[in-house]
C-alpha cells in the first residue's frame, strides 16, 4: 500500500496529456427564446498539465463549465473549433489546450413569439346522440387564446384553432370547460388552455307528408297525364316542436317552362315553411304523357 501510494503520489506530480470531456453551458436570455433540441453538455478537448490539476480537473471537485455566450442565439446553428478555441483557452487557466477533439456543435434555438388566436368549434366533428342536432350556434368562452412558442411551428397555425368537446353521445344541452388541444407541449402554451363552450341540442324525427302536384304554364290543348299525381315529402322536425305542419303548408308544381322532354318532368318545392331545413322528395322525377 505505501509503495502504490508512493507511486500515485509521485505520477501526480509529473505532466500528462489527457483526452477529457469537459462540461459546457450556453449562456442567453431563455426566456425569449425555445430550445428545440438539448443542446450540447460536454466538449471533447485534449490537453496537457501536471497530474494534480488534471485530477482536480476531472474527478474530485465539481468544476465550473465552460461558458459560451450567445448573443443571436436563434441566429447560430452551430459553432466550430475556432469558435471554441478562444473561449476553451481563456476558461481553462492552467491547462495547456493541445487540439479541441469535437468538431462542431449544433444548436437548434428558435425565437420565442406569441400569436392571437380565434377558437372554434367545428360542429360536424361534435360527437351527438342519435337523431340529436344543433339548435343553437356555439358559444365559447373566451373565444380567443394566445398561442406561445417556437416561431416555427406557431407560424405555421392558421388564425382559426379547432376545439372539439371529448364528451361522446351528447343528448343534452352542453355547457362545460374544454381543454385547448396543444401538440408539442414541451414547446408551445396557451393562455388560457381551457375555455367554457355552450351549446343547445334537441332530437329531431322525421315526418312524412303527401303533397299534390300542381299544373304551371301548361297549354290548355297540352294538359298532361301524369303517373303520380303527388309527392312524398320528408322532413325532420325537434320532438319538442308541438305544431304540426298541413298540406297547405307546401306546394309543389310541374312547370311546362322547365320540361326537357316531352314524358319526363322534375316537381318542384316552391312553398315551405321556413322553419325546416332538411326536407327531401320521392319521386324526384314525374312520368306523363299527353
Amino acid at each position: 500500500m505505501g509503495a502504490t501510494t508512493f507511486w500515485l503520489f509521485r505520477a501526480l506530480n509529473e505532466q500528462h496529456s489527457a483526452l477529457i470531456s469537459y462540461p459546457i453551458e450556453f449562456v442567453f436570455n431563455r426566456d425569449s427564446t425555445v430550445v428545440m433540441n438539448p443542446l450540447p453538455t460536454v466538449v471533447k478537448i485534449d490537453v496537457s498539465s501536471g497530474g494534480w490539476n488534471l485530477f482536480r480537473r476531472t474527478l474530485i471537485f465539481g468544476v465550473d463549465p465552460l461558458k459560451v455566450e450567445l448573443d443571436n442565439p436563434s441566429e447560430v446553428n452551430f459553432l466550430t473549433q475556432s469558435f471554441l478555441s478562444p473561449i476553451v483557452e481563456d476558461q481553462l487557466e492552467g491547462l495547456k489546450i493541445n487540439y479541441i477533439v469535437t468538431d462542431t456543435l449544433f444548436l437548434n434555438i428558435e425565437r420565442k413569439i406569441t400569436k392571437r388566436m380565434r377558437l372554434k368549434v367545428d360542429s360536424l366533428n361534435l360527437s351527438l346522440e342519435k337523431d340529436y342536432q344543433l339548435i343553437s350556434s356555439i358559444d365559447i368562452r373566451p373565444d380567443h387564446m394566445m398561442l406561445i412558442g417556437p416561431e416555427s411551428i406557431i407560424n405555421s397555425f392558421e388564425t382559426d384553432f379547432d376545439i372539439t368537446p371529448d364528451d361522446n353521445e351528447i343528448d343534452e344541452d352542453f355547457d362545460s370547460w374544454v381543454e385547448v388541444p396543444i401538440v408539442f407541449k414541451d414547446l408551445i402554451q396557451s393562455e388560457p388552455n381551457e375555455v367554457n363552450v355552450s351549446f343547445e341540442v334537441d332530437k329531431f324525427k322525421n315526418v312524412k307528408i303527401e303533397v299534390p302536384i300542381t299544373l304551371q304554364n301548361f297549354p290548355t290543348s297540352r294538359m298532361p297525364m301524369m303517373r303520380d299525381s303527388s309527392v312524398n315529402l320528408t322532413y325532420r322536425v325537434n320532438e319538442s316542436f308541438e305544431e304540426e305542419y298541413s298540406v297547405g303548408d307546401f306546394r309543389v308544381i310541374l312547370d311546362y317552362d322547365f320540361l326537357k322532354t316531352d314524358s319526363m318532368g322534375v316537381p318542384i318545392l316552391i312553398k315551405y315553411p321556413d322553419t325546416l331545413k332538411q326536407i327531401s322528395m320521392h319521386p324526384k322525377k314525374i312520368k306523363f304523357f299527353y
